[in-house]
């Protein structure tokens, strides 16, 4: 089983462009199961049976891990197989009894209004050169929707000041992509490059874009520290909200459909290709967050909203059916 596992990791790395991190969960979630077949006597993969992996699901489902954890394990167990199958490896694929849960999406928690995060970014002390750095991570995050993650895996090559985008490379969906950002956002970038970033940087040599204090790469762990430390109190009272610096990425994504609706534009497919999801339903969470426009355009429009405008007294039944439904009768 063991040379199987090789040779299925080796083709995500090569073929599939995974990243090492991506490969060495894989190996986990493999293991576990070689562990379990090993453990009922079973080390050749042409003697697993469906029989056998509907016990392994079992385990997985009675286990006490969230759901998402089940999933991506079940998951990854059926494209072990699906691999298999598929370059001949195996002549049937047993793997088709797995069945896993279903994506849950999930709202974004603490969403922060327009006037909330222009609050926010007053936070950092441009005076200061660590604001000067904080204040353009926090407006690139809100400007860009990126990932806390892709925004420190950046590189000074990645940025095109001029055109006012950047090349997001290899992200979570394994494929690059380009996202804009506002002029005022590449202003200050264009400052913190030239005043800031070469003092951090100190005698260090470095192609990321942000720099910690210490003069080394900037790292989505040490600034989610930094963050809460520095600015968590603050918001903290300010707010009375649980903050993080994914607040930026959700609340943009909100506030963009939020104005795209109140102007009647299906802007969806946009926000999709800046957030960089792979599909539409992981965007459209958000639409359920930015509902006021839907709200406001329901009251405006809906049959029944205007005929309730219309009366001046609390209406029955009868006042409220429409006049086609009326000459049925």
């Amino acid at each position: 089983m063991e040379s199987y596992k090789d040779k299925y990791l080796d083709h995500l790395i090569r073929i599939k462009a995974v990243t090492q991190e991506y490969a060495r969960i894989v190996k986990s979630r493999l293991n576990k199961l070689i562990q379990f077949l090993g453990e009922r006597g079973m080390h050749r993969i042409e003697d697993v049976t469906r029989e056998h992996l509907s016990k392994y699901q079992d385990m997985i489902m009675k286990s006490g891990t969230a759901t998402k954890t089940k999933r991506d394990e079940l998951l990854a167990v059926a494209l072990f197989f699906r691999f298999l199958h598929d370059y001949e490896y195996l002549e049937e694929n047993p793997a088709l009894i797995i069945d896993p849960p279903k994506r849950i999406y999930r709202f974004p928690k603490d969403i922060l209004g327009e006037q909330e995060i222009a609050c926010l970014l007053k936070l950092p002390d441009q005076n200061d050169l660590l604001g000067t750095r904080d204040f353009c991570i926090m407006s690139l995050l809100y400007s860009s929707m990126m990932r806390t993650k892709e925004i420190f895996n950046l590189k000074l090559d990645d940025i095109d000041l001029r055109l006012k985008q950047i090349l997001v490379r290899r992200t979570k969906n394994k494929r690059d992509r380009i996202v804009h950002i506002d002029g005022y956002t590449a202003f200050f970038i264009k400052k913190y490059l030239k005043n800031v970033r070469p003092w951090l940087l100190k005698n260090n040599k470095s192609d990321n874009l942000f720099i910690s204090a210490t003069g080394t790469d900037l790292t989505r762990n040490s600034f989610a520290a930094h963050f809460g430390q520095k600015y968590k109190p603050l918001i903290k009272e300010k707010f009375k909200k649980e903050v993080s610096p994914y607040v930026f990425r959700h609340s943009s994504a909100t506030h963009w459909l939020d104005s795209g609706a109140r102007k009647h534009k299906d802007i969806l497919p946009y926000v999709q290709r800046q957030l960089g999801h792979e599909s539409l339903e992981s965007t459209a969470i958000y639409t359920h967050i930015a509902i006021e426009p839907l709200r406001q355009m329901f009251k405006s429009y809906h049959p029944r909203e205007l005929t309730l405008k219309n009366l001046h007294k609390i209406p029955s039944p009868e006042d409220i059916i429409s006049p086609l439904e009326k000459d049925k009768k």
